[in-house]
């Protein structure tokens, strides 16, 4: 078997290839579309090749102005292939040894949200699974995503904090502070392995790379004491609720909300008419916190990370 990028003159190989999977895959159409604004490129497009024919394909997705990718949008296998996660594996483990010497890669697999309730669903995440850890992911975290639409109930603004723009380094600190007995997966994982003033460091890095307005950034204060903070940023396509974080001695006071809801009315002001926002399966005050927002749940992504 042969793996190999796309060259731009090979850009047909790529195209042509349908699932019948019940996991999100990525059609000629996206592909066609997301190829011109540079978020896929020939170079980040991998194919698996098994005598003479075409048997698995790789998508990596980055940002248009990025000089590498950040994530496995899409990883397919013929049907006709004995054992995919041989294949997957092995179109896995050449991204990560191409992408990820300087790079922080993950693999999404975005599902339904009963997915666990469909044999063919369990199959597709499993396999996908095997592969992800054969190419060199090590841990793999259960996502909900949820969404609401300007049309749908605002929740109440608050009436007990104050929010207001900061510095850098104050949010980077208040990064480093919130990490405290947080229920992020990748949070956790972070602090294990590099300490929290590294996650600091990272957490804000990133943040500040995302689409959206850094103006947006604001600190919740009650009778001049930090409650917590909010990051109302974008993802390549959507208003998003990057993050919220009420630090350790305000928690179980119900502030999550406020700083939720805060979050909801400024993307909504501004115009923003959907609102997408994603948390760890396990994170049960989250979840419920999106649901109180007016939020729905729209999927489960399985996210593989190194």
């Amino acid at each position: 078997m042969s793996v190999r990028p796309a060259t731009p003159g090979e850009l047909p190989r790529l195209f042509g290839w349908a699932s019948a999977e019940p996991v999100a895959w990525v059609d000629d159409s996206r592909l066609h579309r997301e190829l011109n604004t540079r978020n896929y490129r020939p170079e980040w497009c991998w194919t698996a090749e098994l005598d003479g024919a075409l048997v698995g394909r790789a998508l990596w997705w980055g940002p248009a102005d990025a000089e590498l990718p950040v994530s496995l949008d899409c990883l397919l296998v013929r049907d006709t292939a004995v054992a995919p996660e041989d294949i997957g594996a092995a179109l896995i483990e050449v991204g990560l040894e191409t992408f990820g010497s300087s790079q922080v890669l993950e693999f999404n697999v975005d599902v339904a949200t009963d997915w666990a309730d469909d044999p063919a669903a369990v199959h597709a995440i499993e396999w996908r699974g095997r592969a992800a850890r054969a190419g060199g992911f090590a841990r793999t975290t259960e996502r909900v995503t949820f969404a609401r639409e300007s049309s749908d109930p605002r929740p109440e603004r608050s009436s007990r904090l104050q929010f207001a723009p900061a510095a850098d380094e104050e949010f980077r600190a208040h990064f480093a502070r919130v990490a405290e007995g947080s229920l992020d997966a990748h949070t956790l994982d972070m602090v294990a392995r590099e300490g929290v003033e590294a996650l600091a460091d990272n957490d804000l890095k990133f943040y500040l790379s995302l689409p959206g307005e850094r103006s947006a950034w604001r600190i919740a204060t009650w009778t001049d004491q930090s409650i917590g903070f909010i990051i109302p940023t974008r993802t390549a396509y959507d208003a998003s609720i990057s993050y919220l974080g009420v630090l350790p001695e305000y928690r179980g006071r119900g502030y999550v909300n406020d700083l939720l809801a805060e979050m909801v009315h400024t993307h909504h002001d501004s115009g923003e008419a959907r609102i997408v926002g994603t948390t760890d399966a396990t994170n049960t005050p989250m979840r419920g916190a999106f649901e109180r927002a007016g939020f729905a749940a729209t999927r489960r992504r399985i996210v593989h990370a190194k």
